[in-house]
């Protein structure tokens, strides 16, 4: 099939790209630098540079492809200003609309869109699934971003003509994410700068990258329109898991830092992430998409990725 993906350079499309062109899917992948066009050809793509906010050049390039699928894996966590969700939050609502109309415009079948499973409502008890609300009533720190998800996620599901696919992944995990052992939180943790707040009762799904894909890719053609949960089998409470990673690290055991204290040195949304979000449940991909991870826990994924990480 021809294959549009939007983020192509991203997190994940690192991953999807190759196993796309491996099962011969014809790809092209849609980036804003020329460095990553070059590694996209490498990895047997035709890639093309073009900015979603550009709506006009967008809908040319994505009509000239004529792709049947298109896959929205863009973000901008990469963006530099006091606010690091400004950019990201402007791609899930601005950016998805004009992807959606170029998608359309060209005629494709479906639509898959990259998600995330941690801002449903924190109330209630056990996991949330697929039908647990959005956390639209969150705090002011934190609604910008659910509303952003709201509406990237009721453009994925009602386009006419269109079959949505909307994948909530867990929060990643793997080369070249933040948990990269060279990257921002292993560096936290060895610096002792990575608290647990209140009790540490935020519970985090992960998904490793690699499995993040492989969902992905099992959304192609087999999942019905809707939304799945793309998450492991092991939700954990940030008292957890922070801990076991300090240790793989060989870093100090993490401080403990109450939650008034948390809410002016850190702000209300990473009091949200690390003591207040509600863990997911993954049993719906699992029924009706046909998928489950490889690696199922944290615990295993996490040993992996810093089992030669120097402290």
């Amino acid at each position: 099939m021809e294959v549009f993906i939007a983020g192509g350079s991203g997190a994940i499309g690192r991953c999807l790209v190759p196993m796309l062109v491996a099962q011969g899917h014809r790809v092209t992948a849609m980036t804003r630098s020329p460095d990553n066009a070059s590694a996209l050809r490498a990895m047997g793509a035709e890639a093309v540079i073009a900015d979603v906010f550009d709506a006009a050049k967008l809908i040319d390039v994505v009509t000239q492809v004529k792709p049947r699928i298109v896959i929205h894996q863009l973000t901008a966590f990469g963006e530099t200003q006091a606010d690091p969700l400004v950019q990201t939050n402007r791609v899930r609502s601005e950016g998805t609309r004009n992807l959606v109309e170029a998608a359309r415009a060209a005629g494709a079948a479906r639509l898959i869109t990259q998600s995330i499973s941690f801002v449903c409502s924190p109330h209630g008890e056990g996991l949330s699934d697929e039908s647990t609300p959005l956390y639209l009533d969150a705090p002011e720190a934190v609604r910008p971003l659910v509303q952003a998800v709201e509406k990237m996620e009721r453009m994925t599901l009602n386009t006419d003509g269109i079959e949505g696919v909307v994948l909530r992944y867990g929060w990643f995990y793997g080369p070249g994410t933040n948990y990269d052992p060279a990257n921002s939180i292993p560096r936290s943790v060895r610096k002792g700068r990575a608290p647990i707040v209140g009790e540490g009762a935020g519970t985090y799904s992960f998904i490793h990258l690699r499995d993040a894909a492989r969902a992905t890719m099992q959304a192609l053609t087999g999942a019905a329109p809707g939304i799945y949960n793309i998450v492991d089998d092991e939700p954990a409470r940030l008292s957890e898991w922070l801990p076991v990673v300090a240790e793989l690290l060989q870093a100090p055991p993490p401080a403990h830092l109450p939650v008034s204290d948390a809410r002016r040195a850190l702000g209300d949304m990473l009091v949200y992430i690390m003591n207040e979000q509600r863990g997911a449940s993954n049993a719906k991909a699992r029924r009706e998409l046909g998928w489950e991870p490889e690696i199922r826990s944290w615990r295993e994924g996490f040993k992996a990725l810093y089992s030669s990480a120097s402290p």
